[in-house]
This record gives C-alpha cells, sequence and structure tokens, in this order.
C-alpha cells in the first residue's frame, strides 16, 4: 500500500482539529448558556405563551452527530472512498458557514473566538480535502481496483 500523502495526512490532522475544536466549542456554549440565552433567545413579548427553547441538549446532540459522523469518515477516507472525501468537506464547509453565521450574532467574545478558529480550519480542511493531489490519491485506488 503506498503511503498517504501529505495533503491527505493535513487534512485528516485539520478534521481532528476540528472535531476537538466542537467539543471546546460545546463545553463554551454550557458555560456561556446564560449569555448566549439573551442572545439566542428570541424576545419575549409582554403576554406571550411561548417558552424559549433551551438550546443547550441541540448542540450537544448536534456536536455528538457530527463528530462520530466525522470519525466514520475519517476511517472511510483513509480507504480511499472518493464520496467520503467529499462529505468530509461538505462537513467542513457547513462548519465555515456556521462560523460565519455566529460573527453575526453578539456572542460572548470567547464563542466567537472559537467560531472565528473554527472557521479558519474548516477552510484550510477544504483546500487540502479537495487538493488535486489528495483526489488523485484517492482515485488512484479506484484506478488500481479497475485493473485487477
Amino acid at each position: 500500500m503506498s503511503q498517504r500523502p501529505l495533503t491527505v495526512r493535513v487534512a485528516t490532522w485539520l478534521l481532528w482539529l476540528l472535531i476537538a475544536g466542537g467539543l471546546v466549542v460545546s463545553v463554551l456554549v454550557v458555560v456561556f448558556r446564560s449569555d448566549l440565552d439573551a442572545v439566542w433567545s428570541p424576545i419575549s413579548a409582554g403576554d406571550s405563551t411561548v417558552q424559549p427553547t433551551d438550546f443547550v441538549p441541540v448542540i450537544l446532540v448536534l456536536y455528538v452527530v457530527i463528530a462520530v459522523t466525522m470519525m466514520v469518515m475519517i476511517t472511510l477516507f483513509h480507504g480511499r472512498h472518493l464520496w467520503a472525501q467529499h462529505g468530509l468537506a461538505v462537513i467542513a464547509l457547513g462548519i465555515l458557514l456556521g462560523a460565519l453565521g455566529m460573527m453575526r450574532t453578539e456572542s460572548p467574545m470567547m464563542v466567537r473566538l472559537a467560531a472565528v478558529a473554527a472557521g479558519v480550519v474548516a477552510a484550510v480542511a477544504v483546500v487540502f480535502l479537495w487538493h488535486p493531489e489528495t483526489t488523485r490519491y484517492i482515485r488512484g485506488a479506484r484506478a488500481r481496483d479497475a485493473d485487477s
């Protein structure tokens, strides 16, 4: 089996960094729950009976689902599955989009800085995931399998 190119190793490292960073952001959301509640909850009208949703369980479940999906897809990416490469890139683009959306809120500075860091790491991960050398490595397995 040929050695993985540097672009694949860097992309993998960045994806694991996104998973770890997501855990940090999830903890920050729990810690800054009251500050974020003021920003993310709808403004209550005088006699409204609508109760704001507690967003912490949603954030935690979302993190677990995305992290586990990324872990499985990283394994498949190492197995040279082209769809896993594209799936990881789409997840990273989603993280980038979420980070950009976070910049439009008045969240605590620590949460916004974490979002900026996640956005930068996600953007760089997409570059390495869709790098021609990475794609050539992934497609090389398909061409080799077709010849067998």
